[in-house]
């Protein structure tokens, strides 16, 4: 329903109740003006109701739509004649009050001890609806004890930061009024925040959101300043379904800015037609002198029933850098092609639905492709997704794929070479260009009534990093969810990668992550919650492909590092009572710990605790009227 990015939560007092009978049930839902941001001028409101029948996927909507076309919400139903609306005062006061108890080893002197430190903070939230469509939130010194710790992810690529989702309900709020192209905005670079606060609001035709937040020293370079970030995200409706819009991050720590200002734009037509753009750039001063970046992209889609396409082109110059929003590579400029076919099947058929995609992506440096360079990295796919009768849904997808390895990146490597009874540092070079075939494949189930569950794998050649060499790749992630009882939730996934020398199929490195969360719903206002992972990782020493010599690495100080063989065993658990009677009055009392092992998966060594931790965390909402 184009919904991703929506905040589609419900934070709000409301009233619901349902009745169920043989063949069918009814809900009605109450919903107090307060909880909603609306213009009191406007007498006709669009809305739509979707229902996805979770046995089938099948999505049904209340007034008629196509996906095909590129505005969902423009093909909603209205509701008229509404007039005399009154959202009155909207003040929500919300004093929090947290106690935190946190373990960890301490030495003193020769000995090393145990020892726990306990902590009590008070903090606030408030919620002002300075108008019917405006509204103001602030948060003084918050905390986010309650959010479980994020899942462990496979590195799609070694050279580049993960995407984590930001999780912290202040954040997550109208997180969406924020969005804009090349993730400019990334909320979970404010780490723990003294304070922060935030307006979202429609001006017109324009929406406008400003978030200011003063994040901890401990968190600042110079462990002395505060890190202060604003961010200001603007967006004007042009017709009914284009926009304008405009962003503008600020990240100031002392004499150390970063500044990052970019116009968009996204421009509809002929139904299913859009073209989109960005053009912006930064401004670093590290105290050192400033750098100037500039970032630019264009995109062309169609969005039809049977054909589609989206072709795009992005770039990142090598001083681009974006401290408040999520950009893990520059230096770049990225082209894609990407095709798309759907056939439908007649009503019952045994496939519902086939879709093709053939998509081609081509990477060259920055200034290399100014220099009509060659690219230094290339892929091109076909996948092929089929949805059967029932739910189920599978895909394949062959990829192959070129690298040309970037010799900038291993400058500070060199190859240890012997001479007699010592041994010399040799300038390592990184081979040539790999080409790679890689397979991947997913099945995932229909939703049963009590379980569903999917499994992705990827396997073939790639191009291993770390030792800028070629390897055979193996991904494998599952996923189960099981609800034995209306109470019971559990969602279990294990996550499974290696890379495999192809000269002497040993392994390079290797990540085994299971993980369990289960929450029992005792009553509608009292959850627990329980998240369990195991997280195994073993990097074998680095060595030279040509020379099979050892690796080592020079530090930015003159010292150096020889590569060794490594593996961690890192154990995480987290327990939460939550008890929520209403949203703002809360209760949760949790305890987590982080614990480590030597032998990975051992049953009979017991994990050795490196940090735990206890709290208790109490809110009341107030509602002045």
């Amino acid at each position: 329903m184009g919904l991703s990015n929506a905040d589609l939560s419900q934070d709000m007092i409301w009233e619901s109740k349902g009745v169920m009978a043989d063949d069918e049930y009814t809900v009605e839902v109450r919903i107090p003006f307060k909880a909603l941001r609306f213009d009191p001028g406007v007498d006709t409101w669009g809305i739509n109701l979707a229902r996805t029948t979770q046995r089938n996927n099948f999505q049904d909507t209340w007034a008629p739509t196509r996906k095909g076309n590129s505005s969902m919400l423009l093909q909603s139903g209205r509701l008229t004649a509404l007039h005399d609306l009154d959202r009155g005062l909207v003040l929500d006061v919300t004093p929090v009050a947290t106690s935190l108890t946190v373990g960890a080893p301490t030495t003193i002197g020769n000995t090393t001890d145990y020892r726990y430190t306990t902590t009590q903070q008070f903090g606030g939230d408030i919620r002002w609806g300075l108008r019917p469509n405006v509204t103001l939130n602030g948060t003084m010194r918050p905390d986010f004890s309650q959010v479980e710790a994020d899942a462990g992810q496979l590195p799609g690529d070694v050279r580049f930061a993960l995407f984590f989702p930001e999780l912290r309900p202040f954040f997550v709020e109208g997180g969406e009024n924020f969005d804009a192209p090349s993730q400019l905005v990334y909320t979970r670079n404010i780490v723990r925040p003294v304070g922060a606060a935030k307006l979202i609001g429609k001006f017109g035709s324009t929406d406008v959101a400003v978030l200011s937040a003063m994040d901890g020293k401990e968190y600042s370079i110079t462990g002395t300043d505060n890190p202060l970030f604003n961010i200001v995200r603007i967006r004007r409706d042009l017709g009914s379904q284009s926009t304008l819009g405009f962003v503008l991050t600020d990240r100031e720590e002392g004499r150390r800015t970063n500044r990052v200002a970019a116009l968009d734009g996204r421009f509809v037509f002929g139904r299913v037609y859009n073209t989109a753009f960005q053009y912006g750039g930064s401004v670093t001063d590290s105290g050192d002198g400033s750098r100037v970046g500039r970032l630019w992209e264009s995109s062309f889609d169609r969005s039809g029933r049977n054909y589609g396409f989206r072709n795009s082109i992005r770039a990142l110059s090598d001083e681009f850098g974006s401290q408040a929003g999520f950009v893990n590579r520059n230096n770049i400029v990225e082209a894609n092609i990407n095709q798309r076919f759907s056939w439908f099947g007649g009503s019952g058929s045994a496939v519902e639905q086939m879709m093709w995609y053939i998509s081609g992506q081509s990477l060259w440096t920055y200034g290399g492709f100014f220099d009509g360079s060659s690219a230094r990295e290339a892929r091109i796919s076909l996948s092929t997704t089929a949805s059967l009768r029932g739910g189920w849904s599978v895909n394949v997808t062959p990829a192959l794929t070129t690298d040309q390895f970037d010799p900038d990146a291993y400058l500070n490597h060199y190859r240890l070479r012997p001479n007699g009874l010592r041994s010399d540092t040799v300038k390592y070079t990184p081979g040539g260009r790999v080409t790679s075939l890689q397979w991947q494949a997913r099945i995932q189930t229909p939703q049963f009534q009590k379980w569903a569950a999917n499994i992705n794998t990827t396997y073939g050649s790639d191009a291993e990093y770390l030792e800028a060499a070629q390897a055979q790749r193996l991904d494998v992630s599952a996923t189960l969810d099981f609800r034995p009882t209306p109470q019971i939730r559990m969602t279990a996934t294990m996550l499974h990668q290696e890379f495999v020398r192809a000269r002497d199929s040993r392994a390079t490195t290797i990540t085994n992550i299971p993980r369990i969360r289960v929450e029992y719903q005792l009553t509608r206002a009292i959850l627990f919650r329980f998240v369990g992972q195991y997280e195994n990782r073993l990097r074998d020493a680095l060595r030279d492909p040509a020379t099979e010599q050892r690796i080592v690495l020079r530090n930015a100080n003159g010292t150096w590092t020889l590569s060794e063989r490594t593996e961690t065993n890192r154990v995480r658990a987290d327990w939460l009572l939550a008890i929520l009677p209403s949203p703002g009055r809360v209760i949760y009392v949790g305890y987590g710990a982080s614990l480590k092992q030597t032998d990975p998966f051992s049953i009979a060594e017991r994990p050795e605790r490196t940090s735990d931790g206890l709290f208790v965390k109490v809110s009341y909402q107030l509602r002045i009227q």
